[in-house]
């Protein structure tokens, strides 16, 4: 079942009223990045590399920024608590996808804690705007977790 807005918002600092939404919370652009190189993923993430990330848009010194088509890495300015209970899923508002775009997420998974990374395809070119709305997260209540999340993004 999915957990209301009124109980979700709470997994948050600082949002804005216009952010709490019927089911979920919507979730603003802090930063958004161009991949430049390869990655690689394994089994064990023993091997584990991330492209180099180029920081094209941050909205706390940028007004807007002009993506042509292509694919970004949107980092989120709402940092999140997943609790232990607990699982998140993000999907793209309605009106990115109208123009357009849309957005990749992996599970926020129980005890997930910072502000996630999204990967965002654009395939009109689209003009984003400091701290615009993109996507809406809900939270359902999870039973028997084998664990809370620990990884390396946790906290970031």
């Amino acid at each position: 079942m999915i957990i209301g807005a009124e109980t979700s918002k709470n997994f948050f600092n600082d949002l804005k009223e216009e952010q709490i939404q019927q089911c979920g919370v919507d979730l603003r652009v802090w930063k958004i990045f161009k991949l430049e190189g390869k990655g690689i993923i394994d089994f064990s993430n023993e091997k584990r590399e991330l492209p180099k990330y180029i920081e094209i848009f941050n909205s706390e010194k940028d007004e807007c920024v002009e993506l042509d088509r292509g694919v970004y890495v949107v980092k989120v300015a709402d940092y999140i608590k997943v609790p232990e209970n607990t699982a998140a899923f993000a999907y793209p508002r309605s009106s990115l996808l109208r123009m357009g775009s849309t957005l990749y997420s992996a599970v926020h998974d129980p005890g997930y804690e910072g502000r996630p990374e999204y990967l965002m395809h654009v395939f009109n070119p689209i003009t984003i705007y400091k701290y615009a709305r993109i996507a809406q997260i809900v939270f359902v209540e999870c039973k028997d977790v084998r664990g809370c999340y620990d990884g390396i993004y946790k906290g970031k």
